[in-house]
């Protein structure tokens, strides 16, 4: 008996000491943007709370990865390092691009790995339906009220950096939100860049106090611009919160319009209208946008084209089937030994295939570099949240460290077609590892919040006709590049060319509206402009560069179709600068392995304009 008493003590030690092992982790919500709908063309937010059920914490990596509809990988797999203390949840942000053509969506799949690389779950996310540009109620925890007639984010959910806040139009405050620095950032650079916030009464009948960071929603006006945003202040709180009410403050809001598969254009009512809305939402089509990113992509890839010797390849393809055929057959007439047949046709299979390589190679002119253009939207202090597409093109296969200097940035190939090997890490951190063959491109688009030094322009002289602008006149501190390009200044519907004179910037004259200076259905008629990258293209880079400046200007003024273009107007009170420049350092990659870097930035200035007559 003792002896039996013994080994079950023993046994139950051994037991005891193993590890136990970390189990999946349980998906407790899944929410897609900011109000479970998607924007095409675009960054999204997925957001992701798990849970784990077990007294050992859980350490290791989540992939997220995009699958087409035929179940194919595209795209490269997004990853998260994740740590999850035992019995405890947390939340888990994605940022992916969506790119859909047409009615075709993407589908995402979710890996979960252990700390020692071991797969412990695969799940299959639920679809997202396409919506408008969100509206919703920052929502922090506190009075909640289920048939508010917005959508409600929690805090928490905010993204930590702007260049994540694609597709969110309005945010609706009644109390402080619990937000660390780097979301109360994000917000207010969300707003300074275009957004509007609402300030509601809250539980106590009075508009909250924000502190100081947030200083800009306090004050008694009941209006009042924070850069291209907007801030109201309205005298009800969410629980007397109507539609008509909600509808009445959002009356200033652009509208939210989309474009039909045939052609015709719905516009969004102010409220969400749940499933209905969503449903609508699907039928949109903008797979055929010029102004995708997609297709500036497809441009980026055409500036480095293919000059194969192709008549030394027509020879040896030539002298390659005259030995196999017949002089493979010759050689077995001569030495009738089969082995003597085999060692020459496996010997002139090997020779041709290096020289096909060799010759194929060398027509690309041998040089690494990386051509892109951007949009530089200005923010204070000397910072910009810019969105870049690039092409890098190398002679050297190989896997490439790409990343860029700044905060926030987020990564994507937008390829709706190929799969791209390893991986994408966004955020604070990021890092897009490329596997890129050798003498063959790589696209990405990105996002990032960086330190961009631009001058400060200053509206010295205006003169107004009615409620038009007839001239103005701006003066700057700082430098202003001497080989700018196409200087436009845009005030309400209207498009004026300025040039430098005397160290300022003089209107020329308007040269019309957004329908007939951008020309957008040029573009989107010129299915040559979009597939580009497809076709030879004999034109000095220079020039194919200046072939993207109005669709860059148009991709920054959201208009991308004609019915877009017709309703264009930029908010009162605000004129806005933009220009063409060379890119400077604070755009390239930071890889000295991807050779020489060039390309053109679309500076865009927002400036406040007191229109006294």
């Amino acid at each position: 008996m003792r002896g039996r008493f013994l080994l079950g003590m023993l046994c139950g030690l051994a037991f005891a000491t193993v590890p136990i092992p970390a189990s999946a982790l349980d998906l407790v919500e899944v929410r897609w943007g900011f109000d479970g709908k998607l924007t095409r063309n675009r960054f999204n937010v997925l957001s992701i709370l798990v849970n784990h059920p077990l007294p050992a914490a859980f350490e290791g990596e989540m992939r997220l990865t995009k699958r087409m509809n035929s179940g194919s990988r595209v795209d490269a797999p997004l990853i998260e390092t994740v740590f999850v203390s035992p019995f405890g949840e947390r939340w888990v942000q994605f940022y992916p691009y969506i790119s859909s053509l047409g009615n075709e969506s993407e589908d995402f799949h979710l890996e979960i790995f252990s700390k020692t690389g071991q797969l412990v779950q695969s799940v299959e996310l639920p679809r997202a339906r396409f919506g408008w540009p969100s509206r919703i109620m920052i929502d922090g925890g506190g009075l909640t009220r289920k048939n508010l007639p917005l959508k409600r984010l929690p805090d928490v959910l905010f993204p930590p950096f702007v260049t994540a806040t694609d597709g969110l139009q309005a945010v609706f405050l009644d109390s402080v939100p619990n937000w660390d620095e780097p979301r109360r950032q994000a917000f207010l650079d969300w707003l300074t860049l275009g957004g509007t916030a609402y300030v509601l009464h809250d539980v106590n009948g009075g508009f909250p106090e924000f502190p100081a960071a947030m200083g800009v929603l306090n004050g008694p006006l009941d209006q009042r611009s924070v850069g291209a945003g907007r801030v109201f202040r309205v005298a009800f709180s969410r629980t007397d919160a109507t539609p008509e009410k909600l509808t009445e403050a959002m009356n200033v809001l652009p509208a939210r319009r989309q474009v039909r598969g045939d052609g015709t254009t719905v516009e969004a009512p102010a409220l969400d209208a749940g499933e209905q809305e969503q449903s609508v939402g699907n039928q949109f089509q903008d797979g055929s946008d010029p102004l995708s990113g997609t297709s500036f992509l497809s441009r980026l890839k055409g500036f480095t084209k293919p000059n194969h010797n192709w008549a030394l390849l027509h020879l040896l393809f030539w002298i390659y089937i005259a030995i196999v055929f017949p002089g493979c057959y010759l050689v077995g007439r001569r030495w009738t030994d089969y082995r003597a047949v085999y060692a020459s046709l496996i010997a002139t299979v090997v020779l041709f295939s290096l020289l096909f390589g060799y010759v194929g190679q060398r027509g690309y002119g041998e040089a690494t570099a990386v051509h892109s253009v951007a949009i530089a939207r200005t923010l204070p202090e000397s910072q910009a949240d810019i969105t870049q597409w690039s092409n890098v093109f190398v002679t050297s296969g190989g896997d490439y460290d790409i990343s860029h200097p700044g905060y926030g940035t987020l990564y994507a190939t937008c390829s709706v077609t190929e799969s791209v090997s390893r991986w994408i890490r966004n955020g604070a951190e990021a890092l897009f590892k490329a596997d890129i063959p050798p003498f063959s491109s790589r696209e990405f688009t990105h996002r990032i919040k960086a330190p961009v030094t631009t001058p400060k322009f200053t509206i010295a002289e205006k003169q107004f006709t009615g409620e038009v602008l007839q001239s103005v006149r701006l003066t700057w501190e700082g430098e202003l590049p001497a080989n700018v390009d196409t200087i436009t200044l845009v005030h309400g519907e209207r498009f004026y060319n300025m040039q430098r004179q005397e160290g300022a910037l003089l209107s020329l004259g308007s040269m019309g509206t957004a329908a007939g200076f951008l020309r957008v259905q040029d573009y989107q008629n010129n299915w040559q402009f979009r597939m580009g990258g497809y076709y030879g293209d004999n034109r000095p880079v220079t020039e194919q560069y200046r072939e993207l400046f109005l669709p860059l200007m148009a991709r920054r003024l959201g208009v991308s179709t004609e019915g877009d273009a017709q309703t264009f107007r930029l908010p009162p009170g605000m004129v806005r600068l933009m220009y063409v420049a060379p890119m400077t350092d604070a755009f390239f990659v930071n890889n000295t392995h991807v050779g020489r870097q060039e390309g053109w930035v679309l500076y865009s200035f927002d400036l406040p304009l007191e229109e006294t007559r």
